[in-house]
């Protein structure tokens, strides 16, 4: 696969009598978590020339927003005031982190309802095609990204719907795109809307307040306005936000519910809640899972259990209870910066060694069991256990585990993991179904992070934990079990390739 992947934060707000920007500004603030490279907003106001008008820049959101300067945010937020809004913050996966890519996309046109502009989240597994659809059709593609290639298409269901009515515009979508694709739209009519895909791989809610209507990836964004009202939108529904009231239509048949499991333990936010289930109590029981597998005497005397900051607190502090020792859960590292690390673009290692500070008085002679919510590429845990436990913390021995089972294969839907071969526990799967024994093959993966031994969750924990059937849940990347056409084609091909380049002994 080439080109950019985009799982990023998308928010949207229809507030009479309010700055609408204001609004986004508050929910991409909250939505940081998503994205880190980019954001920005299109807000809608008649009375201006330029009906719809779009700012959008690199970096974080306060950044984006200007907040170190409040005389230029103030001229911002006045620039652009208007009753309607869409936000967006960019996760850009692979590929140049450049202005042209950060999102919203606008299209300028004559017709209001053909002028539009729109923030996308997830990833569209069938890009190649639909950009050869569009070559033939003779259109120019600049920007190799999944956005542009939906704009275009967009635009063209606008040329083939009467008046542009969007749920048939979206309903068109789903007959072309495979993939995960959460959208919010704005046109130049003032029509606003958020929508969720058929499968309804990543979380939307949206909610209805006195100050208008609004619509966020996460609930966490909408706690502002009225944290008893927060309605998840289903899959194939999208949400007309009307001010003080919201239409929701369906616009697609649902197919197979494929949630992603990695939204409830690494992606979403602790506080948020998803299809009715709390983010950080899914992580607590899959702490109290991850607990059940424990071999090692883990005792208070010679022992310290410690999370890998943020995301495994709740993990690690449910699995010291459950073993009975919640006095040796301590704070072990300390996280010196923000942002996250599996979600930059670049220079990883560099990144995790000055992200951590390792509390030597706590860690130093003790027995350390670190816990993470996953592995992927191993660069976050290598350094961790060598550099910051070990070397630099004086840890006797370092156990690692692990909230989620074995990463071993790509997500097409729009997390950053690519390819087999970036993945830690991709090449050591196979070694177990060639009959190799599994407490041998994690023997010598332990050995490869530097850790005395570890120890993964077990699948059937996690689906415990999160509370929903199986069949509902995205387990692609550790099961290779896609949930649509070109997911397993493409991960046909990309398997194919990768035992073909470990035959061939480059990976």
């Amino acid at each position: 696969m080439c080109g950019i992947k985009e799982s990023c934060g998308v928010c949207a707000a229809a507030s009479p009598g309010r700055n609408a920007v204001f609004e986004i500004y508050k929910m991409c603030k909250e939505l940081q978590h998503r994205g880190q490279s980019g954001a920005g907003f299109t807000s809608y106001n008649p009375r201006r020339k330029m009906i719809l008008s779009t700012y959008k820049d690199l970096g974080m959101v306060n950044e984006v927003f200007q907040l170190s300067d409040i005389n230029a945010y103030n001229q911002l937020l006045e620039r652009y005031n208007g009753p309607r809004a869409i936000g967006h913050n960019r996760y850009g996966t692979s590929g140049v982190v450049s202005h042209a890519h950060v999102q919203p996309f606008e299209r300028r046109h004559g017709k209001l309802y053909k002028w539009f502009s729109f923030g996308f989240n997830g990833h569209i597994t069938n890009r190649e095609e639909l950009e050869g659809f569009l070559k033939r059709d003779g259109y120019h593609l600049m920007y190799d990204t999944d956005t542009e290639v939906m704009m275009h298409f967009l635009s063209k269901y606008l040329e083939e719907v009467p008046d542009g009515d969007p749920k048939e515009v979206f309903r068109k979508m789903t007959e072309d795109f495979d993939g995960a694709y959460n959208v919010v739209f704005i046109n130049g009519e003032g029509t606003t809307v958020a929508l969720r895909d058929p499968h309804g791989f990543k979380p939307l809610s949206y909610v209805v307040s006195e100050g208008g209507s609004f619509a966020a990836s996460e609930s966490n964004a909408l706690n502002y306005y009225n944290i008893e009202g927060i309605v998840d939108v289903k899959p194939g529904e999208m949400v007309f936000l009307e001010g003080d009231d919201v239409r929701v239509e369906r616009f697609a048949k649902p197919k197979r519910k494929s949630f992603c499991y990695f939204e409830y333990i690494y992606f979403a936010h602790v506080s948020s809640i998803i299809d009715g289930r709390s983010v950080y109590q899914v992580r607590k029981r899959a702490g109290e899972e991850l607990a059940k597998r424990e071999y090692l005497n883990v005792n208070s005397k010679e022992w310290v259990i410690i999370p890998v900051p943020n995301t495994a607190r709740p993990i690690a502090n449910a699995y010291a209870k459950a073993l009975g020792f919640p006095e040796i859960y301590e704070e072990g590292l300390i996280e010196t910066t923000k942002g996250r690390t599996f979600i930059e673009e670049s220079s990883r290692h560099l990144k995790v060694m000055t992200k951590f500070h390792p509390l030597r008085s706590v860690l130093k002679g003790k027995k350390v069991v670190v816990i993470d919510d996953s592995i992927v590429r191993s660069t976050t845990m290598k350094t961790i256990v060598n550099y910051h436990l070990k070397a630099l913390g004086g840890a006797k021995e370092v156990h690692v585990r692990i909230g989620t089972p074995p990463i071993i294969a790509p997500c097409y839907y729009g997390i950053d993991m690519k390819t087999f071969s970036e993945l830690f526990a991709a090449p050591y799967q196979d070694r177990i179904h060639n009959g190799i024994p599994e407490d041998d093959v994690l023997k010598e993966m332990a050995a490869k992070l530097g850790a005395d031994s570890l120890m993964y969750q077990s699948l059937e924990g996690l689906i415990r934990a999160i509370g929903l059937p199986k069949n509902e849940l995205c387990t692609a990347c550790l099961t290779r079990e896609y949930p649509t056409p070109w997911g397993r084609r493409n991960d046909e091909k990309a398997y194919k390739e990768f035992t073909l380049s470990r035959a061939d002994g480059k990976s």
